[in-house]
Parts: structure tokens; C-alpha cells; sequence
């Protein structure tokens, strides 16, 4: 019994970490100042391959970072790279009405797996605590990566589209024309999270195993 309640203790240890991570930066939303020069070089009526003299800027630069709690909350409030950039590698200015990103409703419904799995593990005894563990992880994870990666990119650049109008030079750009401009990348404290979860998944298994006589 003592090593199924070490494994259990070390499973919540697990998830309470997961829920510390959900305040650190979860994605980063870069610009590249190159690919707006070269739109906004065609749209003068250029070649999209002309650009003004200077060092080239093919590297993204962040413009906003969301946590989990952002995330959840939906209160990320970013620059609009499109209102206008300056050419000679300035940061973006400040929309009128910069875009706002929607609540995540897998963030939440992910922490709220978490939570309820740590209850779960002071209320249930035994296997019944460890399943519930290992089932709530396996929701949380699911929930979580379908919102960062798939559910939350799309939602950015259509942020970004829906507020950018009549900005200025380079306004009214699409969400097609938005993509080849703004990048959405996961950071590392996410990739914490989902090991995190893992390592509680394994922990909760390890907890289900009767000790040998």
C-alpha cells in the first residue's frame, strides 16, 4: 500500500504542475516584416519581390503571447502587424481596434478535467481514484491540443482579419493574405503541460498495481 500511495501522491504533484504551467506562456503570434513589405509593395502597384534597401528581416517578430489563463479568458489583446509596418524593421503600430482572440472553450474545459481528477483523487480510494486519474488526463490532453494546435491558430489569423479594416496602408488584408504574414507557435511550457499529464497517466498506472506478497 505504501508504494500505490507514493505513486498516487506523485500523480497530483503531476497535475498540480500542469496548473502552474497554465499561467506561463502557452503560444507566441509573430510577424514577418518581410512578407508585409512585400504585400505591401504589391499593393503600391510594385513588384512583390522589391523591397527597400536594408537588412533583410525573414525572422518573425512576437507580437503577443497568450498563457492558458489568457487563453481561457480571452482577454489577449495583440498589434495588428497589418495597420501598418515600418519598413525598415519597426514594430507594428497599434490598430484603433486591436483583434481579440475568443475564449478557448478547450482550455477551460481541460483545466476543469484537471481539477476535477485532483478532487477525485482525495475523494475515491484506490483504483477508483486512479482511473478516474487516468481518464480525466487523457480527456485534459485531448481537450487542450485540439485547442492549441488546431482550434486557436485559425481563430487568431480570423481575429486579425476581422479587425483589420481601414487601417491604413496594408489594411483590409484577408485571412489568406493574414497567413503568409502571422505565425502561431506553440511554446514550450504547452509541451510541459501535455508531459506533465503524461507523467500522471503513468503515475495513476503504476497506482493500480498490487504490490508483490
Amino acid at each position: 500500500m505504501a508504494g500505490t500511495s507514493i505513486f498516487g501522491n506523485l500523480a497530483r504533484a503531476a497535475k498540480i504542475v500542469a496548473l502552474l504551467l497554465f499561467f506561463l506562456p502557452w503560444v507566441a503570434v509573430s510577424c514577418s516584416p518581410d512578407a508585409m513589405e512585400r504585400m505591401q509593395n504589391a499593393e503600391r502597384g510594385g513588384s512583390p519581390a522589391t523591397s527597400a534597401p536594408g537588412p533583410r528581416l525573414n525572422a518573425g517578430v512576437t507580437i503577443a503571447t497568450a498563457s492558458g489563463l489568457n487563453m481561457a479568458l480571452g482577454t489577449v489583446s495583440m498589434t495588428n502587424p497589418a495597420a501598418g509596418l515600418d519598413p525598415s524593421g519597426g514594430s507594428a503600430k497599434q490598430s484603433a481596434e486591436p483583434p481579440q482572440v475568443p475564449i478557448e472553450i478547450g482550455v477551460i474545459a481541460g483545466v476543469v478535467l484537471v481539477l476535477l481528477t485532483l478532487l477525485a483523487s482525495f475523494l475515491l480510494k484506490g483504483s477508483a481514484a486512479a482511473i478516474a486519474g487516468i481518464g480525466g488526463s487523457v480527456l485534459a490532453i485531448g481537450a487542450f491540443s485540439y485547442s492549441v494546435f488546431v482550434h486557436y491558430p485559425p481563430s487568431v489569423i480570423a481575429a486579425f482579419a476581422a479587425g483589420n479594416r481601414g487601417g491604413g496602408e496594408g489594411a483590409n488584408l484577408g485571412a489568406e493574405q493574414l497567413a503568409q504574414i502571422l505565425s502561431v507557435k506553440v511554446e514550450a511550457a504547452f509541451y510541459f503541460v501535455l508531459i506533465m499529464l503524461v507523467l500522471a497517466i503513468v503515475f495513476n498506472v503504476m497506482a493500480m498495481r498490487k504490490p508483490a506478497a
